[in-house]
């Protein structure tokens, strides 16, 4: 089964070389990555430059990550898709663990496994404390740990684009309500990097509203009509 890997980067200049570097260098490389660049207005796109034709990029005006996100799906020529964030790592064997998990199950629709979490090393030192998380290691159902089948992603729609910061958790609640069928290999598939620039953890209180308007969003989802 071919495998399509999308990444949305936006002024990810510091980190996208090694994101790239660690879905092109997994031990079953993925058929195509395809980088959106969202508007960045740093070095990224030349950083993107230097792949030449081992990624396929597109450019659009900044719109945020899951317009991106989508602009990619709708280019991605695979059976099988996987997500890593521009300043993430996926571990070397992460699609091969997982494509053996859906080839070992053919009921299982979406693969997941374990996220690490570091605080990155150019963090200074004075803010490291604040960055640490309480957990390191633990179960990661984030876009950027799963491996999911096409069919899946097409019958449960794309992401919402009115929620920037939480859609996937959003995607990922009505996909479950629709009885997607998920799995977990046991072993760490994405090393997610935190750092200042991390929104999930210097924003808290924007992604909470929206994590908020992602849960009432699918209650009404399951609401029988009136």
């Amino acid at each position: 089964m071919r495998v399509s890997v999308v990444i949305a980067a936006y002024n990810a200049e510091a980190y996208i070389a090694e994101a790239i570097e660690s879905v092109l260098g997994q031990t079953v490389p993925p058929d195509e990555v395809i980088v959106i660049d969202d508007g960045s207005t740093d070095g990224t796109r030349g950083i993107l430059d230097r792949f030449g034709d081992r990624v396929i990029v597109l450019t659009q005006a900044n719109s945020g990550q899951a317009v991106a996100v989508n602009k990619g799906l709708a280019m991605a020529r695979g059976e099988l898709i996987g997500f890593c964030d521009a300043d993430d790592l996926w571990t070397p064997r992460k699609l091969e663990m997982q494509l053996a998990l859906l080839e070992r199950d053919g009921r299982v629709e979406a693969a997941f496994g374990k996220v690490q979490q570091f605080v990155s090393p150019d963090v200074p030192e004075d803010h490291r404390a604040r960055l640490t998380p309480d957990i390191e290691i633990m179960p990661g159902e984030l876009k950027q740990c799963m491996l999911v089948r096409r069919t899946a992603l097409d019958r449960n729609g794309p992401f919402d684009e009115t929620l920037p910061a939480t859609f996937f958790i959003a995607w990922l609640g009505g996909a479950k309500q629709n009885g997607l069928k998920i799995a977990h290999v046991d072993d760490i598939v994405v090393r997610r990097r935190l750092h200042l620039r991390n929104g999930g953890r210097t924003h808290t209180d924007a992604q909470n509203l929206q994590t908020l308007m992602a849960l009432r969003k699918a209650i009404k989802a399951r609401q029988p009509p009136e």
